[in-house]
């Protein structure tokens, strides 16, 4: 019992502090992850919009989709919105604020893989092979589905999945690259 007030637990006032910095730390991550979703959302309108105003055929997407590349010719990567259109693939990154564009004539294939550029994921990334060489991967719903209409386009006759042996190791991608270069 606390002797200056006796009918208090002084456990109180420590359980009261965590309790109240919880409160204040949960509102400040809610407003930080709404700021994120919302910048998300109207970078994601904004490339929608811009994409259209260019006159670009959307053949598949826009879709919610994470950018990654190996090498790093296109940079580190990001969250963004992924089109496809007649004659490219189009991946407008939220931050930093850039357009990525693949010319259809520049890839030689699509495929899937689980594991890519250090990361692994519940869903198979989509991986497009350049004619110059390097990978880039998304990861987005339905990577089978783009992976297909991707190979349909430039016309690639290949199976968008790799043998399961080439999907666990790290470097598979790159092995993957080397085995058709």
């Amino acid at each position: 019992m606390n002797p200056a007030n006796p009918g208090v637990n002084p456990l109180i006032y420590p359980i009261v502090i965590f309790t109240g910095s919880l409160v204040i730390a949960m509102l400040l991550l809610t407003y930080a992850v709404s700021s994120i979703s919302a910048a998300i959302r109207k970078r994601r309108e904004q490339a929608i919009r811009d994409w259209q105003a260019r006159g670009v055929n959307f053949l598949l997407g826009p879709i919610q989709a994470n950018f990654l590349n190996e090498p790093r010719s296109f940079g580190v990567g990001g969250n963004g919105t992924l089109v496809m259109s007649d004659s490219a693939i189009h991946f407008a990154q939220v931050m930093p604020e850039r357009e990525i564009i693949i010319p259809l004539k520049d890839i030689e294939r699509a495929f899937l893989l689980r594991r890519f550029n250090g990361r692994r994921g519940a869903k198979p990334f989509l991986i497009i092979q350049r004619k110059v060489g390097d990978l880039t991967g998304f990861q987005l719903e339905n990577a089978g589905n783009w992976a297909a209409a991707i190979n349909r386009a430039v016309g690639a006759v290949v199976s968008v999945t790799l043998p399961a042996n080439a999907q666990t190791g790290e470097s598979s991608a790159s092995a993957a690259w080397s085995a058709t270069n």
